[in-house]
């Protein structure tokens, strides 16, 4: 079936200001959530590691990746803190009896392709056990109508995005994606049919993450805007000085070495050996910015689209209260010059 519908990238996408704004300055507008920004790190052995955890954990909310091992990654979770887990991995922590949880832990289940059912059915049996002392994440997916299942199952979060990433290669060998903008946006819509159930049946609704393609400052603000409560980034992470990735110095300019997780070097991360066809790929990025600044920035500059929009708090960021328009070729070209 060829279902003929125009979707649309980042690229395709502006925010429109407000008809009037009633904020005076940018200091006004609150752009952070629980003390920081709406923004995951992925779970990527180039990005984050024990040694810089609590350093980008304290802005942001980091993510401790596969490579890491079980007992540390368990513990930090029993914490409080995100860390990630295979599918088998997620079932042997959570999914039994003996291990039931009495505070509240964060689990990430980390799997390429966030559509099966097992995955779902795991997901049912850990909240069997735990309740609310577990909050899980999955993903990835790439159909707005799998919302509707996590949110039956009872996920907490939803990674949305497949083969947008920087060092993934999943789209152009599986002709497997949903373009992102179009996809926050149409998972955000599935997510406001299912609010008055939600309210009803007394449960909470899954964020919405937004899950590969950022390549820059505009981007992050772009996904909030279409419906997104949170994005995750890799590769601009990946390039700055306090990633855990391998630095380079190459005719003078330093470099960091950023790879996919189904990279051969990622599949090396994370079982010893490469396993299986790569879906990714392993790249040299010029490091540009120190994780502070890149914070400061971001803050910034989050806060400024929020005051052109006349939005005071980032939870009123958002497709009611925003409006986005499709641009042009033309003016995408204008606006890249």
């Amino acid at each position: 079936m060829l279902e003929e519908k125009v979707l649309y990238s980042y690229n395709d996408i502006m925010i429109k200001p407000a008809v009037i704004s009633s904020i005076e300055h940018r200091s006004e507008c609150n752009a952070l959530k629980n003390g920081k920004l709406p923004i995951f790190t992925a779970p990527m052995s180039c990005i984050v590691d024990n040694s810089n955890f609590e350093r980008f954990n304290k802005n942001l909310n980091a993510i401790l990746p596969r490579n890491i091992s079980l007992d540390i990654r368990y513990s930090n979770s029993y914490c409080g803190n995100w860390a990630a887990y295979s599918l088998h991995e997620f079932y042997e922590c959570f999914c039994n009896e003996y291990s039931k949880l009495n505070s509240p832990a964060k689990a990430l289940i980390d799997v390429a392709n966030g559509h099966m059912s097992i995955l779902y059915e795991y997901v049912k049996r850990a909240k069997g056990i735990h309740g609310n002392n577990l909050e899980i994440m999955v993903g990835n997916i790439a159909n707005p109508e799998t919302y509707k299942t996590a949110y039956e199952a009872g996920v907490n979060s939803i990674r949305c995005g497949i083969g947008g990433g920087a060092g993934c290669l999943t789209t152009s060998n599986t002709a497997t994606h949903y373009p992102m903008a179009s996809l926050i946006y149409d998972i955000y819509k599935t997510k406001e049919e299912l609010r008055k159930t939600a309210d009803m049946e007394g449960k909470k609704l899954p964020y919405i993450i937004a899950d590969g393609g950022i390549r820059n400052y505009s981007d992050v603000i772009k996904a909030l805007a279409l419906g997104a409560d949170y994005v995750m980034i890799g590769s601009l992470f990946g390039k700055l000085y306090e990633s855990c990735a391998k630095m380079v110095k190459k005719d003078k300019q330093l470099y960091k070495e950023f790879y996919g997780m189904a990279s051969n070097k990622g599949q090396i991360d994370l079982n010893g050996k490469k396993t299986k066809t790569s879906e990714g790929i392993t790249k040299l990025l010029p490091v540009t910015e120190h994780l502070d600044k890149w914070i400061e920035n971001m803050e910034s500059y989050l806060r400024s689209a929020m005051s052109y929009t006349n939005i005071k708090d980032i939870e009123d960021f958002n497709p009611i209260n925003v409006q986005t328009v499709v641009i042009s070729k033309a003016t995408q070209e204008s606006l890249n010059k």
